[in-house]
This record gives structure tokens, C-alpha cells and sequence, in this order.
């Protein structure tokens, strides 16, 4: 029976990662994998220069450029934009929202959302055998496919598909570079092996375990696919101009840690929602939800509702879910 690795969300501490016995629940996470509490700072903040947020602010001006092109089709209702707010990128309301309205949806198109279904009957079709069935069960067949657009973006290689209109295409390869590169990422999948130790010390949930399953299943796709193809499942690509892992035991970690940190659960699938998934964490804030959207109501997909009022200008946040902050790091 194939052990499903539960991946709602999967977020990193701060540098000392102490946060894990000293708070519940961590009031605000970002998607980059650090957790912010009261009396706390996060490494990946303070360690932010003037460079970074000037690339910060590159990527979300690329990526609100190309939802723009694309918006008409993206999303039916998207009060927010992407942009900088307090040294990462969240979504800001570009009006006045109240309180239990829509604030961005989303509707469900292989087009657009990464989800198992999609990664094994469209992307992988042929490639996967239909009897499949990873360790890491959806959030690595999602992974797969996020790598599979790095691959795209970063070079023309990967499966080119699924097809998409120019608009589209343009779009998914901006949100693609918008995404934390692995050395950006403060994640336990990504974390040095002392302290990955510690966690796995210190949480009910064994990260050892989880790295087990994960670079098993690493080491199969490498055996039985990528290496017969290293054309279209390159080891390395260049990526918003550095060189960065792909179809590799390191490559497929990183895009695991992305899938865990974005991902969503929602009309009885696991998803991961370009520019929803930028939304970062407050503990008050709505989960992203199931939705009915257009003018008569028949298309579904993800949706946000506001939990209080926001003003333009505003981050407009989600919730991860009623969690203690062990349980952000692994579950």
C-alpha cells in the first residue's frame, strides 16, 4: 500500500528553529517557509539587502504584467496584486474589500493549476506507467510537474505540455520565476543535516522518514525516466540566471518543499494555485476554499473570502489551518 506523505502545508522555522517549543501557532508565515511570531525575527528578513527587494519587486512586477494579459481567463473575480510587503511577496488589495466578500478566485483548468491528476494524465501520459504510485504520493506527482515547467522556463526542455495560448504560457513562465529558488528557501527538506537532526528529535513526525520516501522515489524516477532522456529531463537548467538542480535527487527535494509550502487542499484535491499561492498565513484569515464562480455560477475552483475588511494597499492574508508550529514544519 503506498504511504501518503500528508502535504497540506509544510513550512521552515526561524534560523534557530527554537520557535517549535515556544509557540503554539505562529501568527503570520510566509510561503518562502519562515514563520514569523511575536518576539521573533526570521534570518531570511534580517539577511534581506536592497538586492533582494529590488528582485522581489522585479518578479512581481513580470508576474502582475503577465496576470494582466491573462486575467480575463485566470480568474473571474481578483481584488489583489502581487507585490512586496515586508520583504517577500504576498498579494495586496488593489481596492476596498468587505468583509466576506470574494477576494481572487481561480477556477480549476489543467491549463494553469498543478495538481496529481494533471501531472500523471497529461504531462506524464506515456511517460508514467498508470500503476505508479510514488512514496510521496500527489505532492510528488505535483512535483514532477512543477519541475517540469522549470525545465520549460528555464531552457525548452521538459514535456511540452500542456498546451497553452501565448497569454497563458507567458504567465505560468513568470510565476515560475517568481518562486523561491532552493538557497532562497528556509524549508526542513532543504536544511542542513544537523538540523534536520534536531527536528527529528524534537517533532512526533520523523523527517528522517520523510526523506527516506522522498529520495526513494527521487531515485526511481532518475533510474526509470530521467536518465533515458536526459534531453527533455535535464539535470540542471539556468533559471533567473544561475544554475539550479532539476531532474536530480536535489532538484526534485526543492520542488517537493515547493508543493508542501504552496499547496492547497481543495475540492477533494491537493493543488498548488498560481498567485493564490502566494498568499501568506494569519491565523484569523479564511482557508482557501472550494468556490462557484461566473456569471451563472457553474464554474468551480479555489476561492478566498475576507475575513474583515481590507483597505487598498492592504495584504490581504489566508490561514494554513489550525496548526501548532511543529505541525507547519512537518505533519
Amino acid at each position: 500500500m503506498m504511504k501518503q506523505v500528508i502535504s497540506f502545508f509544510v513550512f521552515g522555522l526561524l534560523s534557530t528553529r527554537s520557535i517549535v517549543s515556544s509557540f503554539g501557532v505562529a501568527p503570520h508565515c510566509h510561503r518562502d517557509g519562515t514563520i514569523l511570531a511575536t518576539g521573533c525575527s526570521s534570518s531570511r528578513l534580517f539577511g534581506t539587502t536592497t538586492g533582494d527587494v529590488a528582485s522581489l519587486e522585479s518578479k512581481a512586477s513580470l508576474l502582475e504584467s503577465a496576470l494582466s494579459a491573462s486575467r480575463q481567463e485566470l480568474t473571474k473575480t481578483c481584488k489583489v496584486s502581487v507585490g512586496v510587503s515586508e520583504y517577500r511577496l504576498g498579494l495586496i488589495a488593489t481596492t476596498n474589500i468587505k468583509k466576506g466578500e470574494v477576494v481572487v478566485n481561480v477556477p480549476h483548468d489543467e491549463r494553469w493549476e498543478f495538481t496529481a491528476d494533471t501531472a500523471r494524465n497529461v504531462v506524464f501520459k506515456g511517460i508514467l506507467a498508470d500503476s505508479y504510485e510514488g512514496w510521496t504520493g500527489d505532492a510528488g506527482l505535483i512535483a514532477l510537474q512543477l519541475l517540469n515547467e522549470v525545465a520549460r522556463t528555464g531552457g525548452g526542455k521538459g514535456v511540452s505540455s500542456p498546451q497553452r495560448p501565448t497569454a497563458i504560457q507567458a504567465f505560468v513562465d513568470a510565476w515560475i520565476n517568481a518562486l523561491p529558488s532552493p538557497s532562497e528557501m528556509d524549508h526542513p527538506l532543504l536544511w542542513p543535516e544537523g538540523e534536520q537532526e534536531v527536528l527529528q528529535s524534537s517533532s512526533n513526525t520523523k523527517i528522517y522518514r520523510v526523506l527516506d520516501d522522498l529520495e526513494e522515489d527521487a531515485n526511481w524516477l532518475t533510474e526509470n525516466v530521467f536518465s533515458k532522456d536526459r534531453q527533455t529531463f535535464p539535470e540542471t537548467v539556468t533559471w533567473n540566471g544561475q544554475e539550479i538542480p532539476c531532474f536530480t535527487v536535489k532538484g526534485y527535494t526543492w520542488a517537493m518543499a515547493l508543493v508542501q509550502s504552496r499547496s492547497v487542499f481543495v475540492n477533494g484535491a491537493l493543488r498548488v494555485v498560481p498567485i493564490m499561492d502566494f498568499l501568506n498565513h494569519d491565523d484569523e484569515a479564511n482557508e482557501v476554499s472550494d468556490g462557484s464562480m461566473g456569471t451563472f455560477g457553474n464554474i468551480r475552483g479555489s476561492q478566498l473570502l475576507a475575513h474583515k475588511p481590507y483597505k487598498a494597499g492592504e495584504e490581504v492574508f489566508c490561514s494554513y489551518g489550525p496548526k501548532s508550529a511543529a505541525d507547519y514544519l512537518l505533519e
